[in-house]
């Protein structure tokens, strides 16, 4: 019932983190951390994926298991990249022995991108410089043309959280170059991804334990980034509920490419889909844009390859409530783009809505806030969050059966949420609001 249509999701067990994401041999790589057996956070491998367009996916065999005695305990989130034309996985062997952790930063390679190898560890749990705890994790890595580089995420022994990073000539020695982070960002880092718009850097990262502050930092876990290592200024990627570790890659045409786990940690209770056996799935790839210091996160132009049946709607006026339903537009699987024309006003939109539920997007026009407000939209999951939005001029949706990605003015901001409702009407609601266009497409 709530199996997504067009997200990537396990058909059985728990998903988490995309890792290893890459373009490799004219195809599209994406891992992510599965435990195959339940929905549990515990017996983490690496699922594996591939697509030559981003859209049409294959299921391949289970790329990395925890069964050697550096990762028994989990084979836990990392990168690749092509060495040699060979594909090179680097993760962290996660061990418990008697209620002590040890992390170990390990490898492992494939010739064909299908069969991989292990290698061992190349950064040894007693290698971990002095000053930080076993809480070491999460390895992306990249090449500069001379060296490669991996940053992770580490926590101090003062117990506050950082990145540090590793460079190599050979993929296997491996030398501390110290922190990037020098402010303290909560009680620990995790899923740290350097990625470069042209002369300017951007540092994703992933703090635990940042405190709330009005409409900040609501979630349990925070995913944001900084530009050219200001750190002062800590941006959230996405004002939704359900968004975490994101991984950035290159596409064929050098874009930076972003997938997002679609999920925090939480109570299997609160999810409807583990009734059936499985939990949690992956954003739609998108691309990301460097604009005045901010990333814009654009949908990846290839999901059009999804449409369907559409409905192209010019010159829209809504004198009142109207449901779209009227004009043959609503479902659960779909693309939805609304454009405005020089909205100045107050305007809401219902989606997946029917008697019973309804999840509420808002905007306040005098106060410049836009909502997304799901305390009525169906099983279980409650909450609002908010952003500050000084226009809204576009809003462009991606419905899913459990899943919701709303990118607003072409991804100045974004929202992701599980939803679980059965609802299919869309119904607008504003009084005398020209809108430019309204474009649906079935998925």
């Amino acid at each position: 019932m709530w199996e997504n249509k067009f997200h990537i999701s396990p058909k059985k067990g728990l998903l988490n983190d995309p890792n290893g994401l890459i373009f490799y041999k004219e195809e599209y790589h994406v891992f992510y951390q599965y435990n195959p057996t339940s929905c549990e956070h515990r017996n983490k491998h690496w699922a594996h994926l591939k697509s030559k367009n981003l859209v049409d996916w294959e299921e391949l065999p289970i790329a990395l298991s925890p069964t050697d005695w550096f990762d028994k305990d989990g084979c836990y989130s990392g990168s690749s990249i092509e060495k040699d034309g060979k594909l090179y996985l680097i993760y962290t062997g996660n061990v418990k022995n008697n209620g002590i952790r040890e992390s170990y930063q390990c490898l492992a390679v494939s010739e064909d991108g299908i069969n991989f190898k292990k290698l061992g560890p190349v950064i040894f749990d007693k290698d971990i410089p002095k000053n930080y705890t076993r809480h070491f994790r999460d390895p992306k890595i990249s090449f500069d043309g001379k060296k490669y580089w991996i940053v992770l995420g580490a926590q101090r022994l003062d117990l506050t959280g950082t990145v540090i990073k590793y460079s190599s000539i050979d993929l296997i020695n491996w030398n501390f170059e110290g922190e990037i982070l020098k402010e303290d960002f909560g009680y620990m880092c995790e899923c740290p991804d350097e990625i470069s718009f042209d002369k300017d850097k951007a540092l994703l990262f992933c703090p635990q334990g940042l405190e709330a502050k009005g409409i900040l930092y609501n979630n349990l876990f925070q995913s944001g980034y900084i530009i050219n290592g200001d750190e002062k200024n800590f941006c959230e990627l996405d004002r939704g509920f359900e968004f975490y570790a994101p991984q950035t890659f290159k596409d064929k045409n050098g874009n930076n490419i972003l997938f997002g786990w679609v999920g925090v940690a939480e109570e299997l209770k609160d999810f409807p889909s583990v009734v059936e056996g499985w939990i949690h799935n992956l954003t739609i790839p998108r691309k990301l844009i460097l604009k005045d210091n901010k990333i814009f996160q654009q949908p990846h132009e290839n999901l059009k390859f999804l449409r369907k049946k559409s409905i192209i709607l010019n010159n829209f006026f809504v004198k009142e409530k109207v449901n779209l339903k009227d004009c043959s537009i609503s479902g659960k699987t779909y693309e939805l783009i609304i454009n405005f024309e020089n909205l100045n006003k107050d305007f809401s939109i219902e989606i997946k809505s029917n008697r019973d539920n309804r999840t509420l997007l808002e905007y306040d026009y005098l106060n410049k806030i836009f909502t997304l407000n799901r305390e009525n939209s169906g099983e279980n999951l409650k909450g609002v969050r908010k952003c500050i939005l000084t226009t809204l001029s576009k809003i462009h949706i991606f419905s899913d059966n459990s899943c919701v990605e709303i990118f607003l003015n072409d991804g100045e901001e974004v929202f992701t949420a599980n939803i679980f409702s059965e609802g299919e009407e869309i119904i607008l609601d504003n009084q005398n609001a020209s809108i430019s266009s309204i474009e649906f497409y079935e998925i």
